[in-house]
């Protein structure tokens, strides 16, 4: 009976993680660039070891919090900084700790001219620099579809202050979510440079979260979570009988 206490017991943790799971999801419904996150289940004791040392009781937990990077609608702004990439690819920003990836794309100038997200983080080119702009102030800017942005000056003169790198990793599995919408890659993962992204220019990417889908999600993790907390009542009542039994006579 213990055994079945405890695999219930792991089928409500992993719902409650579930759930955290869902609402992060619903609270980015909004976020610019953010990819939602899925649980991956998996059983603790498989094959002969669970018919053998759990007598056939499961015991699952979430085996890992899973990214997807399935595209989010693309909205038009007209703003001309904000970029979004149509096909599979990340920007480069760098974090505190090093350099992150992200689908965020609704860049700005800080007060220094250089690029950088709307949550502070400075874009990187191809080669890992930082894409400033001179004279931004008096100073117009477009940006083309393969990420090169140019300054017209007040003659009309056009130069090139930089080039938005846009990558892809070999396994996006690799990846590790940060804060916002930003991720880390794993020492073993590779990116390679997108030569011609096609980057829509004067749009954005936005969150790939569907709500009604997330609540349908939400209902049934609940409904779960309650089944399980019901079986440990159940188990914790037949416990508090056998106990009462084993104190007659």
């Amino acid at each position: 009976m213990v055994s079945g206490k405890y695999s219930a017991l792991t089928g409500a943790v992993s719902r409650e993680q579930c759930m955290a799971n869902i609402a992060a999801n619903l609270a980015n419904v909004n976020t610019v660039g953010y990819k939602k996150a899925s649980a991956s289940f998996e059983s603790l004791l498989a094959g002969a070891r669970q018919r053998g040392e759990a007598k056939g009781i499961n015991y699952t937990r979430i085996r890992e919090n899973l990214a997807e990077f399935s595209p989010g609608p693309i909205i038009e702004t007209g703003n001309p900084l904000d970029m979004a990439i149509p096909d599979d690819g990340l920007f480069k920003v760098q974090g505190p700790q090093g350099i992150l990836y992200t689908r965020r794309g609704d860049f700005v100038l800080d007060q220094d001219g250089t690029l950088q997200t709307s949550n502070g983080l400075p874009v990187l080119d191809e080669s890992n620099g930082l894409i400033t702009v001179p004279d931004s102030s008096t100073s117009r800017i477009t940006v083309n579809s393969l990420g090169e942005v140019a300054v017209i000056d007040a003659e009309g003169n056009s130069s090139t202050a930089g080039t938005v790198g846009v990558v892809t990793v070999d396994d996006t599995s690799k990846l590790k979510r940060e804060t916002d919408t930003t991720f880390s890659l794993a020492a073993d993962g590779r990116e390679t440079v997108v030569e011609a992204p096609r980057l829509v220019i004067g749009s954005i990417e936005t969150s790939n979260v569907n709500m009604t889908e997330e609540m349908t999600r939400m209902i049934d993790s609940l409904r779960t979570f309650e089944t399980y907390h019901k079986v440990l009542k159940s188990y914790s009542d037949l416990s508090q009988k056998q106990d009462e039994l084993g104190s007659l006579g």
